[in-house]
C-alpha cells in the first residue's frame, strides 16, 4: 500500500511540474525581449525593446532633444543691448590672445623707398610684426617681406634684391598699378605710397590707413591656414569671413599699440556702411559674398567678426580657417571650430546687427 502511493505521489509532481510555466529571464541591457517598443527600466535608466538583426534586445533609449527658447540659451550667449560692450569683450579677447608671443623669433622686414614718411614705416613695422610674433599659423617658408613703394620701378628694385622671382614682382606690379593704397600676399605685403600721399591718407583715413599692416598680415595667416582664398564671389568661403576679420585684426593692432583707439577704428567702418551702397544695408550677412566694388564685406563683416570674437575668443575664431585648411566647407569648419551651427550664428547676428551700430534697412 506504502509503495502504491509513493508511485502515486511520483506522478502526481511530475504533472505539476509538466504544466507550471517557465519564470521569464530578467531584463537586462542588451539581453533578448519579447516585444518590439515595449520599454522598461534597469538601474534608473530607460530601455526599448529593439530588433537588432534577427534579435530582439534591450537597447538605451535616446535622450530627446533639448528645446531651448531662443539660440542665446542654445549657446549660453548673453544677447547684447549695446554695442560697447561687445567691442569690449572681443577688445578683450584679442588683447588676452595677444599676450603670448608665439613667435618670438618671427620679424618681418619692411623695406621702404627714400622718401616714404618714417610715421608710415613705424605703423606698418609695428603693427606687422604684433600679428606675426602672436598669431598661431604654419611656419615661414622664407622670411616674410613688406614693401613700402612710391613707384613701380623702386618696388621692382626692393623686390629683386628680397630674391623675389620674376612671375612674383609682376604679380605686385600688377597690384601696385591697380592704386590700392595697401595689398597683401602670402609671402609679402606692399603699399602703394603715391596713393596714400596724393589722397593725404595718413591724415583723412589715419583709422584706415593705419589698420593695414595688422589687416594685411593677418590676410596671409588666412591664406596660409585655409589654403586658398575666397574669390571675388566668395562661392566656397564668403568674403565678409575675409575682410571683416581682417578688418578687426587690423583695428586691434592699432589699438593695442596706441596709434587709434579700437573706438576710433571701429566708427569708421560705422560710417563706411552707413554711406555705402544701399545693398550692403539691405542684404543679410550671409549674403554679403563677393567683394566687387558693389557688395562690401568690410563693414558688416568687422561688425560681426567682432561680435564672434567676442562670444568665442580668437583661437577658435582662426580654428575655423585651419577647419577650411582641412579640405571642410564653411559651414562644417565654423560648427567644429566654434561649436555654434553657422545658420544660428547668422539668425543671432541679424537679432542683433541694429544694436552694434549697423542696422538693415
Amino acid at each position: 500500500m506504502k509503495k502504491l502511493f509513493a508511485i502515486l505521489s511520483m506522478v502526481a509532481l511530475t504533472s505539476t511540474l509538466a504544466v507550471t510555466p517557465a519564470i521569464a529571464a530578467p531584463a537586462k541591457p542588451g539581453g533578448t525581449c519579447a516585444k518590439v517598443n515595449t520599454s522598461t527600466t534597469i538601474s534608473k535608466v530607460k530601455y526599448v525593446c529593439k530588433k537588432s538583426g534577427s534579435k530582439l534586445i534591450w537597447t538605451k533609449a535616446s535622450a530627446p532633444a533639448p528645446v531651448f527658447a531662443t539660440l542665446w540659451d542654445k549657446y549660453s550667449w548673453a544677447k547684447p543691448t549695446d554695442a560697447s560692450a561687445v567691442a569690449s569683450a572681443a577688445t578683450a579677447a584679442f588683447t588676452s590672445y595677444t599676450a603670448t608671443k608665439r613667435n618670438a623669433n618671427t620679424s618681418v622686414k619692411v623695406l621702404a623707398q627714400t622718401g616714404v614718411d618714417s610715421t608710415l614705416i613705424n605703423w606698418v613695422t609695428d603693427g606687422a610684426n604684433l600679428i606675426a610674433q602672436t598669431f598661431a599659423y604654419p611656419a615661414l617658408s622664407r622670411p616674410f617681406v613688406d614693401v613700402i613703394a612710391i613707384d613701380e620701378a623702386g618696388l621692382q628694385s626692393l623686390y629683386k634684391a628680397e630674391g623675389f622671382s620674376d612671375n612674383e614682382i609682376q604679380d605686385r606690379v600688377g597690384g601696385f598699378k591697380a592704386g590700392a593704397p595697401a595689398f597683401g600676399g602670402s609671402k609679402t605685403n606692399t603699399w602703394n605710397y603715391t596713393t596714400i600721399k596724393n589722397n593725404n591718407l595718413m591724415t583723412n583715413d589715419r583709422a584706415g590707413t593705419a589698420q593695414t599692416a595688422g589687416h594685411e598680415f593677418f590676410h596671409a595667416i588666412q591664406e596660409m591656414l585655409a589654403t586658398r582664398n575666397p574669390g571675388p564671389l566668395g562661392e566656397e568661403i564668403p568674403n565678409w569671413f575675409w575682410e571683416g576679420p581682417s578688418m578687426f585684426v587690423g583695428t586691434q593692432t592699432t589699438n593695442a599699440l596706441g596709434t587709434v583707439t579700437y573706438a576710433s577704428s571701429r566708427q569708421s567702418s560705422v560710417e563706411r556702411y552707413k554711406n555705402g551702397a544701399a545693398i550692403n544695408r539691405s542684404s543679410t550677412l550671409e549674403e554679403i559674398r563677393g567683394n566687387d566694388g558693389v557688395i562690401d564685406p568690410y563693414a558688416l563683416g568687422h561688425a560681426a567678426s567682432e561680435f564672434l570674437a567676442a562670444n568665442v575668443g580668437m583661437e577658435k575664431f582662426l580654428n575655423i580657417y585651419a577647419g577650411l585648411g582641412m579640405g571642410k566647407n564653411f559651414a562644417d569648419a565654423f560648427k567644429d571650430a566654434t561649436g555654434v551651427e553657422l545658420a544660428d550664428f547668422y539668425s543671432m547676428f541679424e537679432e542683433v546687427r541694429s544694436t552694434l551700430g549697423f542696422a538693415k534697412s
